[in-house]
């Protein structure tokens, strides 16, 4: 299972479109970390399923949550823009908020910038030791600065993140 992972388009879906362009295999479905609701409108994602939470600058859309729990198949996915976080400033509420919901995966977006961190089991987070692994993820951003996306492919228990640039 593929996933295209995208955050921070900023009104530039021709950055989201060639993103999708260059992916060799159809992913099953493209997750969008916010700031930029209004640029998936935009895009023709050939019928690829689109979840989405909303940013601190998606106020003027009507659409998108504040996060979203996804089941990937063997795997839970917290997805949040990051913002009430805190992440520009340290990960640790975010961590704590993944944990309390247990998921394994956490993507995230808003400091535009590309980031992977893997907390091993056994590990601890605030009160909880982790039965196992937790993965941080931010895509960095698709529409400013260096263009970046990510793609997360899960093979049962196996979890592969990847940066890519355009």
């Amino acid at each position: 299972m593929e996933y295209l992972i995208f955050s921070d388009s900023h009104g530039n879906s021709r950055n989201l479109q060639e993103a999708f362009r260059l992916q060799v295999q159809r992913p099953r479905g493209i997750i969008f970390l916010g700031d930029g609701l209004r640029d998936l409108e935009a895009t023709d994602f050939n019928g690829v399923p689109v979840m989405a939470v909303r940013g601190n600058c998606d106020w003027l859309s009507e659409n998108g949550i504040p996060s979203l729990m996804l089941s990937l198949g063997e795997h839970t996915a917290f997805c949040v823009h990051g913002d009430a976080y805190g992440v520009k400033n340290g990960l640790d509420r975010l961590k704590a908020a993944a944990v309390c919901r247990g998921a394994d995966l956490v993507l995230f977006g808003h400091t535009h910038q590309p980031y992977l961190e893997i907390l091993p089991a056994g590990e601890r987070v605030e009160d909880t030791v982790l039965q196992k692994p937790l993965y941080l993820f931010n895509p960095g951003s698709i529409g400013q600065g260096k263009a970046s996306f990510g793609v997360l492919t899960l093979l049962g228990e196996n979890v592969l993140f990847s940066h890519g640039s355009l």
